[in-house]
């Protein structure tokens, strides 16, 4: 139900993720498994809508709908909704953002981004890059990152393509994901042998089998309960001859994932490659009072403990807190009332007015 009073400031989120069409109904029991920055989206946008106007245009999507109080449209109505809006914020899309410009042009535009750069993938510094930071700059677009380490990397990515020094510098804000999760009730026992893997397998995945194996090795009795995104599953294929102690659960709808992190030992992510802009799994891990054990870089340097943080490529280091934390010495963990939805909302509203 939207609040009555005086007009309500109308607020464009562009989705150009070219995927599973999704709307508000991916949060719930029903919901299908998404990605983590498509359901803080549509946590943020139906958020938002009891105190904004909130409409989301997404690429994929061929029919309107209504729907969480929030209006979700085809691609075919972004120049029109452009022109009507009072801000708007693009996923992910650098390109986009100030192009939108030529629709509006006083209205604040935002450049939301969850993923970090790896500087060795990036390309050589050229004037193309000088040319795309100049028409960041002029337009006024705010890049929104989700942790004080994602910000670091994002400018010093940005800087780095760069051929020519000097302004303009990115305009960045960060403000962190939500966390919202569905404890199960009663809360289970729990279970020792239980490690839950819960993310991407794409560069991952190899680091996650190696230390199970060498977890396993020493302790039989470990299993290991791998989920993924619906858009990147972890297929049979992807797993060894040996499946020993692997328990394969496919794509789960939220619910059912915090369920499975409820019970377990930790959260089990000793992969050194791609450092997590924001960490997600790890606040709703802590949420559900559940562990991350983790590579001490990325993200997890500003959401986890030390106790949790460690060199993931010295096997014996994991194997050893593996072993520590089923003997008694699993840190205690709890949710942070800063990533509360209504907190994070709260930051929204102060940045879009």
């Amino acid at each position: 139900m939207r609040s009555p009073g005086p007009a309500r400031r109308r607020i464009l989120f562009v989705e150009t993720f070219g995927g599973a069409v999704y709307d508000d109904r991916a949060l719930g029991q029903a919901g299908p498994a998404i990605g983590g920055s498509e359901t803080t989206l549509v946590r943020i946008a139906c958020g938002l809508a009891a105190t904004h106007h909130v409409d989301v245009v997404q690429y994929v999507r061929k029919e309107p709908r209504d729907g969480g109080d929030v209006r979700w449209h085809p691609w075919s109505a972004l120049r029109q909704l452009a022109r009507a809006a009072d801000a708007i914020v693009v996923q992910r899309h650098d390109e986009l953002a100030p192009r939108l410009r030529r629709f509006a042009l006083r209205t604040p535009i935002f450049l939301w981004n969850h993923d970090s750069i790896d500087y060795a993938e990036l390309p050589p510094p050229s004037f193309k890059a000088d040319r795309e930071a100049l028409l960041h700059g002029l337009a006024g677009i705010t890049r929104l990152c989700l942790s004080p380490f994602h910000a670091a990397n994002q400018a010093e990515a940005l800087r780095r393509q760069r051929r020519l020094p000097g302004p303009p510098s990115p305009r960045i804000r960060v403000i962190p994901n939500p966390v919202v999760v569905y404890p199960p009730d009663p809360r289970p026992p729990l279970d020792r042998d239980k490690l839950v893997y819960c993310s991407s397998p794409t560069d991952r995945l190899p680091m996650i089998l190696a230390a199970f194996a060498a977890a396993r090795a020493e302790m039989p009795s470990l299993r290991l309960h791998l989920a993924s995104p619906r858009y990147d599953p972890i297929r049979e294929e992807d797993l060894p001859a040996d499946r020993d102690g692997i328990v394969l659960m496919g794509s789960l709808p939220q619910p059912e994932l915090h369920r499975q992190l409820s019970d377990a030992l930790c959260l089990f992510y000793p992969q050194w490659v791609v450092p997590e802009a924001f960490g997600l799994v790890f606040a709703e891990a802590h949420a559900l009072g559940t562990p991350a054990l983790a590579h001490d870089f990325g993200a997890a340097v500003d959401l986890l403990t030390p106790d949790e943080r460690l060199d993931a490529r010295d096997l014996g280091a994991v194997v050893a807190r593996v072993r520590a934390w089923r003997d008694g010495a699993r840190p205690q963990v709890s949710a942070n009332p800063a990533l509360t939805l209504e907190a994070v909302l709260g930051q929204w509203r102060e940045l879009l007015g």
